[in-house]
């Protein structure tokens, strides 16, 4: 018997002044154990001048911080997933899928001290995220 984990991924965009963040849209079926990359992409900005992060909101709605760049993770998270980061993209892969990774997981760019100084006047927008649900 073999479990699947079906994830639908949700558009996402992020607009910082001229910088954007998008999850695209897809699905995917994976079976347990095997493995999954979900995939970030930044327009009109590098992301060397941002910090990356990877969330996740599980059923009961907790949110889960899985992935800060450079190589940070939180706890629990640092055995199966993999964080990276290039300079237009990030991803996330999960090394072995389990049932209990069902849930919405979320890309996220926090500016640098540098970027910050600079752009004082941006105003931050409404996000949506990629759904990872789980079936037997």
């Amino acid at each position: 018997m073999w479990s699947a984990l079906c994830v639908g991924f949700l558009p996402i965009v992020a607009v910082t002044g001229q910088m954007t963040l998008e999850q695209h849209s897809r699905k995917v079926t994976v079976r347990d154990g095997n493995e999954i990359t979900f995939e970030c992409s930044m327009r009109g900005d590098d992301m060397s001048r941002y910090f990356m992060y990877w969330y996740r909101q599980g059923p009961q709605g907790t949110l889960e911080w899985i992935y800060r760049e450079p190589h940070k993770y939180g706890k629990g998270f640092q055995d199966r997933f993999v964080g990276s980061v290039e300079s237009s993209r990030t991803t996330l892969q999960i090394l072995a899928a389990k049932p209990g990774d069902a849930a919405t997981y979320y890309c996220g760019a926090r500016i640098t001290l540098e970027q910050l100084c600079s752009r004082v006047n941006q105003k931050p927008t409404d996000e949506e995220g990629i759904s990872l649900s789980v079936s037997f």
